[in-house]
């Protein structure tokens, strides 16, 4: 019986020892709540498709083809974005690249930045193809925006095709980085 007595006190102490354990652990945890690390940024992959038309310059009547400078604008479809209207104003520069910057405007706010395309063929004009004809690649840079993208920033790669030096089709592929969204906590 006294054997069976001891047995009962050690297991009651190490139950006891168990539950003051416990205890201890759960009056460390409950001294506030744990804080969880907020990231300060969000990156977004985006992969847009824009279909632009060079504009009448103001004071003319008629767009010219190969213009030295000017501004186009048309439609802007950006994954996950949504639809939207993008502008760019360029010039071209004595290496033939194209340089200016862009804004493109959605249902929620705006991006925009610069750009800069090379020309990517030298190839002669063939019975489907004419001398306006041209393909670019290049690349573009986030720099703000409004809404949701204010303060936004990125990069990425651009590919231009245009039959007519008039209407060009872009696609543009890379990261915009913006703040992340402010969260509000209540105490309970």
């Amino acid at each position: 019986m006294k054997r069976i007595c001891l047995l009962g006190a050690a297991i009651a102490a190490v139950f006891v020892i168990g539950v003051a354990s416990a205890l201890a652990a759960t009056s460390h945890a409950s001294k506030g709540p744990k804080k969880s690390k907020t990231p300060s940024t969000v990156t977004t992959k985006v992969s847009c498709a824009s279909s632009l038309t060079l504009q009448v310059p103001a004071g003319a009547t008629d767009v010219s083809p190969a213009s030295q400078d000017g501004t186009e604008m048309g439609t802007v479809n950006c994954g996950p974005v949504g639809k939207g209207v993008e502008l760019q104003s360029f010039t071209t520069a004595d290496s033939g690249d194209l340089t200016g910057k862009w804004q493109a405007w959605f249902a929620t706010g705006s991006v925009f930045g610069t750009f800069d395309l090379t020309p990517s063929d030298n190839t002669p004009p063939t019975t489907t193809t004419s001398f306006t004809a041209a393909s670019y690649t290049g690349t573009f840079i986030v720099k703000n925006g409004t809404g949701p993208y204010a303060k936004a920033t990125g990069t990425g790669t651009i590919t231009c095709n245009t039959q007519d030096s008039v209407h060009f089709t872009c696609k543009q592929k890379g990261k915009v980085i913006t703040p992340a969204p402010k969260t509000t906590t209540t105490k309970k």
